[in-house]
């Protein structure tokens, strides 16, 4: 009985250790970095937004160089693609909608590691804002 439970904790352990070989997800997610924000959406995630709900945000996340450009350009972000490390990094492009005359800025970005859940808290707005819809997005390394 002694010789299976050891061999069952074991077994177990070498399964846990196993799920947690990327390095990626080893990491602590210490670093959390704004990459780029603009007033700008891909049009068709626009149209996509605005017929289901204009007030939830479209979220990609991406792990590689290629699609990486592929979401910088779809989200037509002005300027060269800024050169990052992918094998440190993984990359959340978010689109949402915003008033014209309330911009939203970034206050606080944290990441849960146990359900890889990313939190961005954003300063309050103070003032009245106009009711209407202008594109922003956000790209941010984790």
């Amino acid at each position: 009985m002694k010789k299976s439970l050891i061999l069952f904790v074991t077994c177990l352990a070498i399964m846990v250790a196993g799920c947690t070989s990327n390095e990626k997800e080893r990491q602590s997610f210490e670093s959390i970095n704004l990459v780029a924000s603009e007033k700008t959406l891909p049009s068709e995630l626009e149209n996509i937004a605005v017929v289901q709900d204009p007030k939830k945000p479209v979220v990609a996340r991406v792990t590689n160089q290629q699609d990486y450009e592929v979401m910088w350009h779809q989200f037509t972000l002005e300027g060269d693609i800024p050169e990052v490390n992918l094998k440190k990094n993984d990359f959340v492009f978010i689109g949402m909608f915003e008033s014209s005359s309330c911009t939203y800025e970034i206050d606080t970005m944290k990441v849960e590691a146990e359900t890889k859940e990313l939190t961005v808290d954003f300063s309050p707005i103070a003032e009245a804002c106009t009711a209407d819809l202008s594109p922003r997005n956000f790209v941010i390394a984790i």
